[in-house]
């Protein structure tokens, strides 16, 4: 059996694709969907699906919910009684299990031929990795990735009529937006674009609601610190009152009213004062439509966007395809059709039409070798005798007809060939030349037997050219799989240039599976049991943002100097060969090749794809959180310091998503929120960043970074630097004013020229400071929570003491750069002390 999982936020499903039927297996509570939700006691005893999700309003600490959001990051999430720490990818293996369990028990099979496990468009590279990990924790061997829009477009086909057309999906699930602008021909599926937010979703709406209307009522009617939510001793309450925001959030779908509720026998909490805390507050469907409008708004403008992008028109579109629980909200169906001008398609079941077109594009797979490939789609094959008629043919279509075409050698005049199928239609005789082509019907679902006799000139059959062959009809077929996201390569602009670049290697939209080679320099030397020394392959998704680390980081090959064999140095500008391959999953492996040593380095030993995860638990995830938003702020306010106070729409958005995020941020109480925050504040940095970068903005903001540099120069570098290099620094600062105040474009790339020149003395000379030197090592020690390995970031820091109480300047300086590998990089507003790349472009 092929099987389908769609492994949601909210809710999971689970359909299989047996003899040519496509079906939804159902939990032992006879439902299509199981909640994705664990639950342990204090025994160890565990819990799965509805009934784990029955225990929230009981034991809301033991329950562990919306760990989706969490994957492909080292947030553990905490189960008080049972005292155990699970990691978002086993809490999803648990799921994998349960539902796996669902498709046996119901079916009675005793092997799965393969298995498709759904993600969202929107998911990262580190995303994508953890999932494969879940499958592999759940035993799920034969199992592939599919974008969550491409399931819910063969979906949509299968159960259409009219198989041609361009329509949209709109999948609004627990944790995250999808849309896909789609084109079918004869059902067979070609994804134009697809777009998505990856932290917006039916669990945002509740922390809306929360924060807006339980919160003040609970506030006014209860004593009760104005931080409550930070509180230990308020975390059950919390955790009840967003069980029973979500249960009238989705009552509000049919009724106009309903009550947030739950007794003080529920809560179990006292206020400050020794009062029982209880929830009964009404909630209005008119009021829940003004607390999520503007979130709704945000995929509206996505679509909108999308559109334009792709030179289409709402006229361009058939209809709105709805997917996931939050688009059964009436609001929703009715207010994102009208505003973009394009109907609504009701007929497929937003709930489990993920896990259907999962187990189509499933049976679609030849899943009889390791690595997974699409079943072919053409098929050849000839007769053997003397008469020799050669057929080539779709063997696989989606459509109810199909063309064979004949090619004849040595047919005298007069012969014909008539084909039948094993459903009882038939083409007739026909006569048959050189060259013929003919209709069939695809009468049945699966596979369709087909016999062609040819008959001589007296009308007799000619039994040696008596053949038979198959043509399978699909529910629904996908052209290809496109990549998601740009994925680039950090590297450093030139020998003397001290600045990061990104290098595409795998362009969005490019169809899957892909592969291509790239070639660089190291940037440095890196010698065999160099301690610490390595050369990194830091990969992006390139957002379109200058600055590299203003883009998500998704992993690094490396290499160290311990990987290197006794007596082999990697050089300075030796070549360096970057092999890469993208699997149909969305899965990336290298291989990096060293001509120089003749040696190359595959994806299994060197890729660290967990380097880079980021922990959101509630004291590293907000001590993070807020330190990307101070960042943020200042370089806000450093723009409208150097254009004399921005004004207009961007400017006022950039600034109401900043207070945005910080109210946010001080209700958070799941690390989910703060990691949705963290993501927030990346794209709005993204947006002051192109501001910046901006025509008429670019010249301001470069003469003031010039002034800022200098004085960074004169304060701390200036009584240490040998005069050449002060002369230096002072002509280079003098003539990229000079090129700003000529005001041209050219001139603007000369300024940028010098000021690379500037970054670079200040660099060099940073680390010749020793005042500058252990300020850099203070600031480290106080950031340790940034650290992607604590323990060697905790040995390094020791060392780094050491050297400072020996006074070795050399150690400490290693020891800093060190410990900036080992940083999770938050792109700090000064650009010019970002860790810099060890390969270089060629």
């Amino acid at each position: 059996m092929y099987i389908g999982i769609d492994l949601g936020t909210t809710n999971s499903a689970i359909a299989g694709f047996n003899n040519s039927e496509v079906r939804i297996y159902k939990t032992s509570e006879g439902s299509d969907t199981l909640p994705s939700v664990v639950y342990i006691d204090k025994r160890g005893h565990k819990l799965y699906g509805k009934r784990a999700y029955d225990q929230t309003l009981l034991s809301p600490e033991n329950v562990a919910s919306g760990f989706k959001r969490l994957m492909g990051t080292s947030t553990k999430i905490e189960l008080k009684a049972s005292s155990q720490s699970l990691s978002p990818e086993e809490c999803s293996a648990q799921i994998l299990k349960q539902l796996i369990g669902q498709i046996f028990t119901e079916s009675g099979i005793e092997e799965i031929t393969g298995a498709v496990i759904t993600i969202p468009a929107a998911f990262n590279q580190m995303q994508s990795e953890a999932t494969i990990r879940s499958a592999r924790l759940a035993d799920l061997d034969k199992v592939v990735l599919l974008q969550e829009p491409i399931a819910a477009a063969m979906a949509s086909m299968s159960s259409s009529k009219n198989k041609n057309g361009q329509f949209l999906t709109y999948d609004l699930g627990g944790g995250t937006f999808d849309l896909a602008l789609v084109q079918s021909i004869s059902g067979d599926i070609n994804i134009i674009a697809h777009e998505g937010i990856n932290m917006l979703g039916g669990r945002d709406f509740d922390r809306i609601v929360v924060n807006s209307l339980v919160r003040p009522w609970l506030l006014e009617n209860f004593e009760l610190p104005k931080d409550f939510q930070k509180h230990e001793k308020y975390r059950r309450l919390l955790g009840i009152a967003n069980l029973a925001t979500e249960k009238a959030k989705i009552e509000l779908s049919t009724k106009n009213s309903e009550v947030i509720f739950a007794s003080d026998e529920e809560i179990r909490v006292l206020d400050e004062v020794g009062n029982e805390i209880y929830l009964d507050l009404e909630i209005t469907r008119t009021d829940l439509e003004k607390l999520i409008s503007e979130e709704i708004q945000k995929t509206i403008e996505l679509t909108r966007k999308t559109l334009k992008e792709n030179g289409y028109s709402h006229l361009d579109i058939d209809r709105i395809v709805f997917i996931g629980g939050p688009t059964k909200m009436p609001f929703i169906r009715e207010t994102v059709p009208n505003e973009l001008g394009i109907p609504a398609d009701l007929q497929v079941d937003p709930m489990t039409a993920v896990a259907k077109g999962a187990a189509i594009f499933c049976e679609s797979r030849d899943w009889s070798k390791v690595k997974t490939s699409k079943k072919s789609s053409r098929a050849s094959h000839e007769t053997t005798g003397k008469i020799k008629v050669k057929f080539d043919y779709g063997s696989r279509s989606s459509d109810e007809k199909t063309k064979v075409r004949l090619t004849s050698i040595g047919i005298g005049e007069g012969f014909e060939i008539q084909i039948d199928s094993n459903t009882g239609w038939t083409s007739g005789r026909i006569l048959l030349t050189d060259k013929t082509s003919i209709e069939l019907q695809l009468v049945e679902l699966g596979e369709n037997v087909f016999r062609a006799t040819v008959f001589d000139n007296s009308g007799k059959p000619v039994a040696e050219a008596e053949t038979e062959f198959v043509i399978t009809r699909t529910l629904a077929s996908s052209v290809g799989i496109p990549a998601t996201q740009t994925i680039a390569v950090k590297v450093r602009e030139g020998a003397n240039i001290l600045r990061n670049k990104l290098i595409n290697i795998l362009d969005k939209g490019t169809l899957l599976p892909a592969k291509g080679c790239q070639r660089f320099r190291a940037a440095r030397d890196l010698s065999s049991g160099d301690d610490g020394g390595h050369l990194d392959f830091e990969l992006y998704q390139n957002e379109g943002v200058v600055e590299p680390e203003l883009n998500l980081r998704i992993g690094a090959f490396r290499i160290s100097g311990k990987d290197l064999e006794y007596g082999m140095r990697i050089r300075e500008g030796d070549e360096i060969i970057f092999h890469w391959e993208m699997n149909d999953s969305g899965l990336f492996f290298a291989t990096v090749e060293l001509p120089s040593l003749a040696q190359s380095f595959d994806t299994p030993k060197f890729y660290v794809d967990q380097v880079g995860h980021q922990s959101f638990d509630l004291d590293q995830g907000f001590k993070m959180a807020n330190l990307v938003l101070d960042n943020a702020k200042l370089e806000f306010e450093k723009l409208n310091e150097a254009i004399g106070e921005g004004s207009g729409p961007q400017y006022e958005e950039i600034e109401n998503d900043l207070d945005n995020q910080e109210n946010t941020l001080e209700y958070a109480t799941e690390g989910d929120v703060v990691r949705g925050v963290t993501e927030n504040i990346r794209h709005i940095r993204q947006k002051i960043s192109k501001l910046k970068n901006s025509p008429e903005n670019r010249g301001k903001v470069l003469k003031q970074e010039i002034l800022s540099k200098s004085s960074f120069f004169d304060i701390y570098n200036r009584d240490y630097a040998d005069s050449k290099v002060s002369d230096r620094f002072d002509r280079h600062k003098s003539n990229a004013l000079s090129c700003i105040d000529r005001e041209d474009h050219k001139a603007i790339f000369e300024a940028e020229a010098h000021i690379k020149e500037i970054d670079s003395i200040n660099f060099i000379e940073m680390f010749k400071n020793p005042d500058i030197l252990l300020a850099l090592f203070r600031n480290a020690e106080s950031e340790e929570y940034l650290a992607s390995d604590q323990e060697e970031y905790l040995r390094l820091l020791h060392l780094g003491n050491e050297a400072i109480e020996t006074n070795n300047i050399n150690d400490l300086r290693r020891v800093i750069l060190s410990l900036n590998d080992l940083k999770i990089n938050v792109a700090g507003p000064d650009q010019s002390l970002t860790t810099l790349a060890s390969i270089m472009a060629v």
